[in-house]
C-alpha cells in the first residue's frame, strides 16, 4: 500500500527476502517487522449530525466504538495472546450493528507485524492463531479481500509515537474516495482500532458514510 501513498516514508517495494534479511531485533521480529520512529501531524474535526451535512466534505459517520483497558504493565497481561481489543471490538460491533464480514477497510494499528496479527484474531475477522494463515496470499494488500492500512501504516508510511489519528484519517479519506492509486472500491464502511500501553489498551470505532 505506502508504494501507492505519495506522503508515505518508505514506499519501494518490499518482499519477504527483503524481512528476512534485516538486522534480528528481538526473535522472531526483525527490523522491517518494527514500525517507522518519524514526525508528522494529523486532525479530525468531529462535530453534530447537523452541522456535518452542511460542511464542504462528505460526512463519516460513527456507526459504533467501543474501549477497553486489562491491565498495568505487560508482566499482568491475563493472556500474552489476547489484546483488549477483543472487548473493545465487541463493543463497537455490537453499537453498529455489524459484523467483521461488513467492513470494507480496515485500519489497525501495526507497532509490529504481530500486532496486527493479534488484532485481526481478537476482532473476529479470524478464530485465534489463525491470524498468519488468514493473511496469506495477500489477503490485506491492494486487490486483497481484506484491504488493511491502505496508506502504508506504522510500517512503511509513519509513527509518530502517537499514530492513532493516522488511522481515523485514512479511514476518513477511504470512505469519501480521496485515496487515488490506493482507493479500496465501493468502499462503505471502515473499522479503525487503536493499541496502546504494551497492550493494555484498546479503542475500536467503526465508521461508514451514506
Amino acid at each position: 500500500w505506502a508504494s501507492l501513498n505519495p506522503l508515505a516514508a518508505m514506499r519501494d517495494p518490499l518482499n519477504i527476502e527483503d524481512v528476512l534479511a534485516s538486522p534480528m531485533m528481538s526473535t522472531p521480529l526483525r527490523l522491517r517487522d518494527c514500525c517507522l520512529v518519524n514526525d508528522g501531524g494529523g486532525a479530525v474535526i468531529v462535530t453534530t449530525a447537523e452541522r456535518a451535512v452542511n460542511l464542504g466534505k462528505k460526512p463519516v459517520w460513527i456507526l459504533g466504538c467501543g474501549e477497553s483497558h486489562t491491565h498495568r504493565s505487560i508482566s499482568g497481561m491475563p493472556d500474552l495472546t489476547v489484546t483488549p481489543a477483543k472487548f473493545s471490538g465487541q463493543r463497537a460491533f455490537s453499537m453498529a450493528g455489524l459484523s467483521p464480514s461488513d467492513i470494507d477497510v480496515l485500519e489497525l494499528y501495526d507497532s509490529f507485524t504481530i500486532t496486527v496479527l493479534l488484532q485481526l484474531e481478537d476482532l473476529g475477522f479470524c478464530p485465534k492463531g489463525e491470524g498468519g494463515r488468514f493473511v496469506e496470499g495477500q489477503r490485506l494488500a491492494p486487490g486483497g479481500l481484506q484491504p488493511a492500512n491502505t496508506g502504508g501504516g506504522g510500517l512503511s508510511c509513519l509513527h509518530t509515537g502517537m499514530f492513532g489519528i493516522f488511522l481515523l484519517i485514512e479511514a476518513a479519506r477511504q470512505l469519501r474516495g480521496e485515496c487515488g492509486d490506493r482507493q479500496v472500491r465501493e468502499a462503505k464502511t471502515a473499522l479503525c482500532n487503536g493499541i496502546g500501553g504494551s497492550l493494555a489498551s484498546s479503542g475500536t470505532v467503526i465508521l461508514g458514510v451514506d
